[in-house]
Order: structure tokens, then sequence, then C-alpha cells
């Protein structure tokens, strides 16, 4: 057989196995899309379902946000209605259906509480409400100090919750925190798993590790430090957003037995002075002894009762 026939044979085998290996190869990498994507559907589809139906903490947030959102004022012989927002010293400090039959019948009190928010998270979260057509009579939001002062990222549940693809943006660019918490916050504002991954982990390390979030609170501290400077802007941007919609505001600072924000609290009385927004510090932190904390920076019951009677002395004589 002459070379130049068996060199072009030897040619054509290997073209025709080159051929075979580059659909194999693209066969390979088609089931590998599609398993990637039937993985993520799965995980979207699955954790909408566990956070609607079997999550307490993913269906308390959906209730208490659809409720906030059909919120209207109270006509003239109707209790007015009321809004409570904060984070976690919300939940844990206030006793709402005890604050309820205390301010009754002059008003109906509503909540939403959302785990690890600070001002930032609320001022575009209220912002959002009111845009979707909630009208409380009044809000008053719950935060601490340094919560209202603090500069920092939002959490998972703030960017699915309360803020927009648009203040998400103008968030990362106002604070400048780059294009990782960019991805990060807008992945959580529109994927179910990426926005409850982190009530995920909570769950497995309570069943693995009971307390540990005692332990996280006194050991694993954010590296950052409130900026009170802010304060007074904030307030003032606070008070024009809800004129704007006619709703009135104010402010509760709650106790969390730290020094911090019993040093910071004249800050904040006196920011609100200047910004004309009704601020209350109704229980000092030197009221309350250790014993009314259950892990040092949130109220057990003996404080809750405390602190929400003195939340309802506060409510009511705001009430016009």
């Amino acid at each position: 057989m002459p070379s130049s026939t068996f060199n072009f044979e030897a040619e054509a085998a290997e073209a025709c196995w080159a051929g075979r290996e580059d659909a194999i190869e693209r066969k390979h990498l088609v089931w590998l899309l599609a398993t990637l994507a039937l993985t993520c559907v799965s995980l979207e589809i699955g954790v909408t379902w566990w956070s609607r139906e079997i999550s307490n903490y993913g269906r308390r947030i959906d209730s208490q946000y659809a409720e906030a959102i059909r919120l209207q004022p109270g006509g003239s012989s109707e209790p007015s209605s009321v809004l409570l927002v904060g984070n976690s010293s919300l939940r844990y400090g206030i006793d709402i259906q005890g604050l309820r039959k205390r301010v009754e019948p002059h008003m109906n009190v509503h909540v939403l509480s959302i785990d690890a928010t600070l001002y930032e998270d609320w001022y575009f979260g209220l912002k959002g409400l009111f845009r979707k057509g909630s009208r409380p009579d009044r809000v008053v939001l719950i935060l601490s100090p340094g919560q209202m002062a603090h500069v920092l990222p939002p959490t998972d549940d703030a960017a699915r919750y309360l803020l927009g693809p648009g203040d998400i943006l103008t968030r990362v660019r106002m604070n400048q925190l780059g294009p990782t918490t960019l991805s990060n916050s807008l992945c959580a504002h529109w994927s179910a798993f990426f926005g409850r991954r982190n009530d995920l982990r909570l769950g497995i390390k309570r069943a693995l590790f009971p307390g540990f979030e005692t332990m996280a609170r006194r050991y694993m501290v954010r590296d950052t430090s409130p900026n009170y400077d802010l304060l007074p802007a904030r307030l003032r941007e606070l008070e024009a957003l809800c004129s704007h919609y006619v709703v009135s505001c104010s402010c509760v600072m709650p106790p969390t037995n730290q020094m911090n924000d019993t040093l910071a609290a004249p800050s904040v009385l006196e920011a609100a002075a200047e910004a004309g927004i009704p601020v209350a510090l109704p229980v000092p932190n030197s009221q309350l002894s250790n014993d009314k904390y259950v892990d040092g920076y949130h109220l057990n019951p003996m404080g809750q009762e405390i602190f929400t009677a003195a939340v309802a002395d506060f409510l009511t004589r705001q009430q016009p």
C-alpha cells in the first residue's frame, strides 16, 4: 500500500476520533449544565417551601411583612395603627400581646422585626413599605444607639425583605462597600436559597452547638465602630421620609447592657432634638441588673416586662 494512502487513512481516523471526542465533551458539558440548573431550581423550590411551611423565623417575617403592607390609618373613631420595626432587641424586648393589652382600645400595634438589622436597613425598608401602600398612623423604630450609627453591609434577610435592587446599588455606592457586597446582596434579594442560607446555618449550629449564640455575641465581635456623627442627618432623613408619606415617626432605644450604648444615648437624644423627632430611652441600662438579660444583651421575660410597660407608657404619651 502506498504510504500516501496509509497517511490519508490515518489522518481520517484521527479526525473521526477527534470529532467523537468533541461530541462526547459537548455531551458531558450539556449534562453538567443541566444538572447544575436542576440543582439550583430544586434548591430554590425547596428553600422557598421550607421557609414558608417549616421555618418559624421565615413564616413569622413573611406574615409580619404582609401585615405591615396592609396597614392604613385609623379613622376618627377607630384606634390608630402603630407599626414597631426593629431587630432582635424588639423581638426579645417587647411582649407584643402584653403591649397591645396596655394600649387598647386607643391603638392597634403591629410588629415587623428582622434580626441583625440596622438603621440603613430600616430607612430603605420603610421607604419600600410606603411605596407598596403601607400607611400606619405611626412608625416606631426600635434600635440601640450603636445600631442607629453603624455603617455595615446589609444582611441577607435585610437584602431579601427590606431592600430593592436600586436600594442595594445606592447603599453600596454611598458606603463604598465594593462589588462582593453588591453581588451577595443582589443574590440574597433574588434567590430564596441565597437569602435564607444564614437561617439554614443557624439551625444547624443550634442543633450541634447549643448556646453558640451567647458565645458568638461574646467572642465574635464585628470589627467596626459606630459613627455617631451620622445621627443628626439620619434622624432628619427619617423624619422627612415619614412626613412625605404623612406618617408620624419616633424612635425608642432598648436596653442592651452595653457600655457603648450607655455612653452614646445622650448623643442620640441631642440629635433627635435637633431633627425634631421624638426619641425615648424609657429604660436606661443602669436601671436593669444582669439577671434581666438572657444572654448579656437581649432581655429575658423579667426584663421584657419592664421594657414593655415603659414602651406602652411612651406610646400612650405620644398619642395625639
